[in-house]
């Protein structure tokens, strides 16, 4: 899995959320570019995206992956404050496989991580 975050304090976070889920390992990308570069060597099987990146947005990012046929079918989990209306329905417009708000909510957020980890399992 791919954790796209320039926050230090939300990638300690992340690590220590996924350090108790099996068969995970967690690379992390301070930018949206390098996560982008990440993503197309590694095509992993899910990527967490802050949308607040600096330089290019997580939804740039998202263009991109969904561009792209090696990255286009990989789940991207969306990370932001943002949630108002707008942000929810423009993260489904982009085609995010789901969109949690910050702070985020460590049970729902397991409860996504644990849906794909089933999903890529079969």
């Amino acid at each position: 899995m791919i954790y796209v975050e320039d926050n230090p304090a939300n990638i300690a976070f992340m690590r220590d959320l996924v350090g108790e889920l099996s068969r995970v390992e967690l690379i992390t990308a301070p930018s949206a570019e390098i996560g982008l570069e990440l993503i197309a060597a590694h095509l992993p099987d899910a990527v967490i995206m802050d949308i607040n990146l600096p330089g290019m947005s997580g939804f740039d990012a998202m263009q991109r992956l969904r561009e792209a046929p090696a990255t286009r079918h990989i789940p991207v989990i969306g990370l932001s404050a943002g949630a108002l209306l707008k942000d929810t329905n423009r993260a489904r417009q982009a085609g995010f496989y789901r969109y949690l708000t910050k702070p985020v909510k460590v049970a729902e957020l397991t409860r996504v991580l644990e849906e794909l980890l089933v999903r890529t399992a079969s």
